[in-house]
């Protein structure tokens, strides 16, 4: 019996982490004390690739990168000072710094997870969490947002890793699909190719940075019609669709704040930083420079966020 990947070992080894996250619960819930719970960094200002609905290019800028010391100074200082129980490893491609993916898992066994495209070969690495790997439709339509074989290259590494790491190696394989207008008509098509693949997929809508962006799937029928189909994916393959079914129902509407301001949306429990260990507002695809863009928190679609919601974490 597993929960989340996690199995009865791994779950008692966790449980001063679960300590602490009760009492943050508790302290929230009772003195509406707010705590970060999960952290997220981008270890990274470099991608190999310039996708079409990211986020990341919008605020880039050409600045050093830490070293692997000075980010075991921002886990010490940031991220344990504050007991966050699970890190997303982010970027950029987080790939392209396996020194600090290494410390991240180092210091966190089993509870660092790394966001990846995929294009490039996936290491094994001993008590990673999972990889999440992005996947946006069918191969053509994955290609369109992605670049040209950006499938292709993903799909092989995925599968070269799962045959030369043993008969669970397909576990530590995650997808994540975020549905915009061009690809949210592959959704099942998607589910049926990956399902029999990898370990599980979570789904999240595109969060646009600028009104009228035309990879945001607007509120409506269209939008409302994916969701239940993926109600109805979940119920057929429980195991492997992990978003909970209230999430999914805040994803018909606005949940999350107005204009670029969170309301509902629990942005303080996830401690957020980017590349040069600077913490990032208002959220987790906000940036540490005062004047870049922001996301709109009342189209927003991001899953991290609203499944908190879904659970009664309020801004």
């Amino acid at each position: 019996m597993e929960i989340m990947g996690r199995g009865f070992r791994q779950i008692m080894q966790e449980s001063p982490g679960y300590f602490h996250i009760g009492l943050k619960y508790f302290g929230y819930k009772f003195f509406n004390k707010k705590s970060p719970i999960y952290g997220s960094a981008d270890i990274i200002n470099i991608c190999n690739l310039h996708c079409t609905h990211c986020y990341w290019w919008l605020n880039r800028k050409e600045n050093e990168e830490l070293t692997v010391d000075q980010w075991k100074k921002i886990i010490d200082e940031k991220f344990k000072k504050k007991h966050i129980f699970i890190v997303t490893l982010v970027g950029g491609e987080p790939t392209m710094r396996m020194d600090v993916i290494k410390l991240f898992v180092k210091e966190f066994p089993k509870r660092a997870c790394v966001v990846s495209n995929g294009t490039f070969p996936l290491e094994k690495i001993k008590n990673l969490y999972f990889y999440w790997i992005s996947i946006d439709g069918t191969q053509q339509v994955h290609n369109s947002i992605r670049g040209k074989d950006a499938y292709e290259k993903t799909k092989k590494n995925i599968m070269d890793y799962i045959e030369k790491n043993g008969e669970k190696a397909w576990k530590d394989i995650w997808i994540s699909m975020t549905i915009n207008s061009q690809n949210y008509k592959t959704v099942k098509d998607v589910v049926e190719e990956w399902q029999p693949i990898v370990n599980k997929i979570g789904f999240q809508f595109h969060t646009p940075f600028t009104k009228g962006d035309p990879l945001w799937l607007p509120f409506g029928p269209e939008r409302t019609k994916i969701v239940d189909d993926i109600i109805a994916i979940r119920e057929k393959y429980p195991d492997f669709v992990i978003n909970p079914v209230k999430q999914l129902e805040l994803m018909k509407r606005n949940w999350g704040g107005k204009g670029t301001t969170p309301v509902d949306c629990p942005t303080w429990a996830i401690l957020s930083v980017d590349h040069m260990g600077r913490e990032k507002m208002p959220c987790c695809i906000g940036s540490a420079e005062k004047n870049s863009m922001k996301p709109i928190c009342e189209e927003c679609g991001l899953g991290c966020y609203s499944v908190m919601v879904a659970h009664g974490m309020k801004g």
